[in-house]
């Protein structure tokens, strides 16, 4: 099953084809400074480099023979081409061709250049020209009351939504997390209702008990017994963003923010941050992301054993997997809104091929 699945063609996919026309995490903005970098988005080489201070963002292959443009250096306010020379501008003209200069002008060579931006300490990039919803936003990232930690970002072998998915899994917690974040004495779900606003998905829990974490109940200056209430408030930002704000007992947050970027249809890249208002000094950092290395560390295995890996949303892929409800309420949610938008992403493109074809 796994070599039949990898070796499939997902270029066409309803589900593939619509990523396109999101902005997508691609890398840190401290990442990203004057020395060129690849990353990889949609099965799309991109090289990101900053000049004159804005991030750029051009395919990664120069217009004379291919070469990784991510290979090269900044010349002059211009990336040059590590091969023969050729230098390109942040909108992806080439403005120079060394061996015969004269003819840029009548050659007007140049690369593919994508929307990108910098929000939240992250470089988004979209690879159609106009973006379907905005930037996913993190309310907490500009509050000085706050700690932030970056995350290291991680691969996994799955795809985008599937990592969304797993993110706002509630009755997972109980087997795949027993003694971290759930219980198996506690595997009953209570079920949420998520509603829309504008481009985010949202849905609360209210308090509800969990296991104590130690340390960061220690952090938090909670006493008691082995159990801690929390109260979670979710936002999930389409296509494959979501906000988590935690808050406990004594009115302290934890916040997580992910952002998961779909380098193929199978394989996903996570950016991620943690926040917090107490216990905010340094040294408290390694504990909490050891915390959440853990988590992780225990969800990997079971979504990158899930199959098909690209979410099945339509077509026939859809009874492949056998809902439950309330239980489910929140992938069921956000599946039927992803389905509107594969719809009617598939609807404009049909609109646009029509009206190529009459001016045509």
């Amino acid at each position: 099953m796994k070599m039949e699945n990898a070796a499939r063609d997902y270029s066409d996919h309803p589900l593939y084809k619509t990523m396109h026309q999101f902005w997508h995490p691609v890398a840190y903005s401290s990442e990203v400074g004057e020395s060129p970098m690849q990353v990889v988005l949609l099965d799309q080489a991109i090289v990101l480099v900053r000049i004159e201070g804005k991030v750029a963002a051009l395919a990664d292959r120069c217009a004379h023979r291919g070469a990784a443009l991510s290979n090269g250096m900044v010349v002059d306010g211009v990336l040059e081409c590590p091969y023969h020379g050729w230098r390109y501008d942040a909108a992806g003209r080439c403005v120079k061709i060394p061996a015969r200069n004269e003819l840029v002008a009548a050659m007007k060579p140049s690369v593919p250049a994508y929307a990108v931006c910098e929000s939240v300490g992250i470089v988004w990039v979209c690879l159609e020209s106009e973006p379907r919803f905005p930037v996913p936003d993190f309310p907490e990232y500009d509050d000085p009351s706050y700690r932030h930690i970056q995350g290291p970002v991680y691969d996994w072998e799955t795809s985008a939504p599937r990592r969304l998915e797993n993110f706002v899994d509630f009755s997972h917690f109980a087997f795949v997390h027993d003694g971290s974040i759930g219980s198996r004495s506690r595997p009953e779900v209570d079920t949420v209702e998520p509603w829309r606003e504008e481009h985010v998905l949202r849905f609360e829990r209210p308090y509800i008990k969990e296991p104590s974490v130690g340390q960061k109940r220690k952090m938090l200056g909670i006493e008691g017994d082995q159990w801690i209430a929390v109260a979670n408030s979710y936002r999930v930002m389409l296509p494959h963003a979501v906000h988590l704000r935690r808050t406990f007992e004594n009115g302290k947050h934890y916040v997580l923010m992910m952002a998961a970027s779909p380098v193929s249809a199978t394989k996903t890249r996570s950016f991620w941050w943690i926040s917090r208002d107490f216990g905010v000094e340094p040294e408290h950092d390694g504990i909490l992301l050891d915390f959440e290395r853990v988590v992780l560390e225990q969800d990997k295995p079971v979504i990158e054993s899930q199959q098909p890996k690209l979410a099945p949303m339509v077509g026939e892929e859809v009874r492949l997997e056998l809902p439950v409800g309330g239980a489910d309420a929140v992938t069921l949610a956000y599946r039927r809104w992803y389905v509107e938008l594969i719809r009617e992403y598939q609807a404009r493109g049909q609109a646009q091929g029509v009206k190529a074809a009459a001016v045509a």
